[in-house]
């Protein structure tokens, strides 16, 4: 089908994308992708494009493929340095359409699509799929769930940017007859009209039933990923729709798929895999090179399996072999977390919790060391391993796949310095509030001073820079700062704001209370590459 959109008139009249505001037909479309390759056809045989305005990210992407480019997918500018070739980078299409025009055949094995990703360990690599092979994995999923010529139209609170968002927001309706819808997804309530397919994360998903933030009008489909969804959540969601969980990876696409929470996962068409070791091969026709691996270990039975668990995320400790999913599996029943990451950290378990409101309660009323004995014992019930290194936050960081951001959870204990303790936190357009609670045993108060604790300026400087990094996913580095300034001392077991702010030039940011301002100034966003998580 996709063929035939580009190389006849067949489907010219059908409503190919909306944006809420406008529908734009597949002659519309087609006419902005003309004028694109005017442009792109004269630049370097690499491209790259970065994903955000998915609309935009069309537009560039056929244009691209028409053109036979090398396309590099990106989620934000950062990535660039990742990237050891010549290139050249689009970032906005033209808006002005072509509208006398003639499709070249596309080439269905070159050029080659490149999505940059963590991968299952957190280190960057790249994944290929010529479009022969995303063509083939979208018409698998539509013939899998009846999709083909339906009235559906599909909305995703992921970007185009990962394959998650490739294959099911542009790939599946574009080779299925559905129509996409490019607005955001950012809540439940964005969802209103009738006859929708969600594309969507279990850490998106979770807030519906979780902070009552109904859909205005529920989908008919719900697709997940990345992680496990939770049984409540899964319930809740299928008494309106119907809820397809997806089991894959960036690197072989869907395996299987399950709509049930007590189901067994069924293996996709012609997809075949072969249990080893330390890890699962998966062998079919829309993988590049028609075969990748997953490091998980599986149970299978004929064409069904379940997933136990990550082989790369089981640790040996004191020559014990300590399963860091389980561990998380088990803590997440204390009342006192609600979310929870482990790793491994110079040869011990290190956890990174996500603390409840009864834990944040508890931490308040009794300190940073009877929390950490109460869940040093909790889990201990479950494992004669514990994690020895701990550090608590109001929620774990995700990537916008749903999945935990390993680099920046880990990122938290590559410094010899405590972490003071996140609360809360309150998010704006441009800016961000951190509630942060300064417990006396923070190791940064020693020496500052023995006989009159405070928190260093030093500190305050380093704690700002490092969370606008995070937060807004910038390279902020030394000597940036300028308009510091320094108006009250903030004492041991204080709770205190910081409030940071991104205006694309600098990132302003100020610590203060009800009552009081403690410090002030701004970092300089020069020469750094940005880019939002």
């Amino acid at each position: 089908m996709l063929e035939e959109i580009f190389t006849t008139g067949k489907y010219d009249n059908k409503i190919a994308v909306t944006d809420g505001v406008r529908n734009y037909k597949f002659s519309d479309l087609k006419s902005l992708i003309a004028a694109e390759m005017s442009y792109i056809k004269d630049k370097k045989n690499n491209v790259v494009i970065i994903g955000g305005d998915d609309f935009s990210f069309i537009i560039q992407f056929f244009a691209s493929l028409l053109c036979k480019k090398n396309i590099y997918i990106i989620t934000d500018k950062t990535r660039l340095k990742d990237i050891d070739f010549e290139y050249d980078l689009l970032e906005s299409y033209i808006k002005e359409p072509l509208m006398d025009y003639k499709f070249p055949n596309f080439d269905m094995v070159k050029p080659l699509v490149n999505i940059y990703t963590s991968g299952s360990s957190g280190t960057p690599k790249t994944i290929k799929k010529s479009l022969d092979n995303l063509i083939r994995e979208a018409e698998v999923i539509g013939e899998e769930f009846g999709l083909k010529n339906k009235d559906l139209t599909v909305m995703s609170t992921t970007t185009m940017s990962h394959m998650f968002g490739l294959t099911l927001h542009l790939m599946v309706p574009l080779c299925n007859g559905l129509i996409i819808n490019t607005q955001d997804v950012f809540y439940p309530e964005n969802v209103d009209k009738e006859n929708t397919v969600l594309v969507s994360t279990p850490t998106f998903l979770c807030s519906v039933p979780k902070f009552e933030i109904p859909f205005k009008v529920f989908p008919r489909y719900i697709f997940t990923a990345g992680s496990k969804l939770d049984e409540t959540v899964y319930k809740y969601l299928e008494q309106n729709s119907k809820v397809i969980e997806i089991y894959g990876s960036s690197e072989t696409g869907v395996i299987a798929h399950k709509s049930h929470y007590n189901d067994d996962f069924e293996l996709f068409r012609d997809v075949n895999i072969k249990l080893k070791n330390d890890c699962v091969e998966v062998i079919c026709d829309y993988i590049y090179e028609n075969k990748a691996t997953v490091n998980d270990n599986i149970e299978l039975n004929n064409r069904k399996l379940k997933v136990l668990n990550r082989t790369d995320r089981l640790f040996k400790i004191y020559e014990k072999r300590v399963c860091a999913d389980e561990l998380e599996k088990n803590l997440k029943t204390c009342d006192f977390v609600e979310n929870c990451y482990i790793t491994k950290k110079s040869d011990k378990l290190a956890c990174l919790c996500a603390l409840s409101s009864k834990g944040k309660e508890y931490l308040l009323e009794n300190g940073i060391s009877e929390l950490t004995k109460n869940l040093k014992h909790y889990i201990a019930n479950y494992s004669e391993v514990i994690p020895q290194k701990w550090k608590f936050i109001d929620k774990i960081p995700m990537t916008k796949t749903g999945k935990t951001n390993k680099m920046v959870a880990e990122h938290f204990f590559d410094v010899n310095l405590s972490l003071p303790v996140i609360l809360d936190r309150e998010l704006g357009e441009n800016s961000i509030t951190y509630k942060i609670f300064f417990y006396n045993q923070c190791n940064f108060f020693n020496g500052h001073f023995p006989e009159f604790k405070l928190v260093p300026g030093v500190l305050q400087l380093y704690l700002a820079k490092e969370f606008a990094n995070i937060h807004f996913n910038l390279s902020l580095g030394q000597g940036q700062w300028k308009r510091i300034k320094f108006s009250n001392i903030i004492e041991p077991d204080s709770i205190v704001n910081l409030r940071l702010e991104y205006d694309k030039k600098q990132v302003l940011y100020e610590f203060y209370s009800d009552s009081k301002k403690y410090s002030s100034g701004a970092f300089l966003c020069e020469n750094i590459y940005e880019g939002v998580l």
